[in-house]
């Protein structure tokens, strides 16, 4: 993850908005937006949030039957109406 903030006390709503690389066109195409159960207690630092993230996704591209790739993601809290209040974190997970 590039950055990575916690002090989630008050945490609304955690969600990833995620992104998938297509190589043959050199750009990232927006794939989907999953809200997530707030995990307690909260990862802290690159790799506690890294692999909670990872988890997430693995479970929805499973059920979901994602293509195998390189995706992105950014951790996001929203609010009530589900609009960003502020990014937590991005990474690069590739699915294979």
């Amino acid at each position: 993850m590039g950055s990575t903030t916690t002090g989630g006390a008050g945490l609304e709503s955690l969600w990833l908005d995620v992104q998938m690389w297509q190589p043959l066109r050199g750009v990232l195409h927006p794939i989907s937006e999953i809200e997530c159960d707030i995990p307690d207690p909260l990862p802290e630092g690159f790799d506690e949030w890294h692999d909670w993230a990872e988890a997430c996704l693995l479970e929805v591209a499973r059920r979901d039957g994602w293509q195998h790739g390189r995706y992105t993601y950014t951790i996001q809290e929203r609010d009530g109406t589900d609009h960003p209040v502020r990014d937590l974190g991005k990474d690069v997970w590739d699915y294979e």
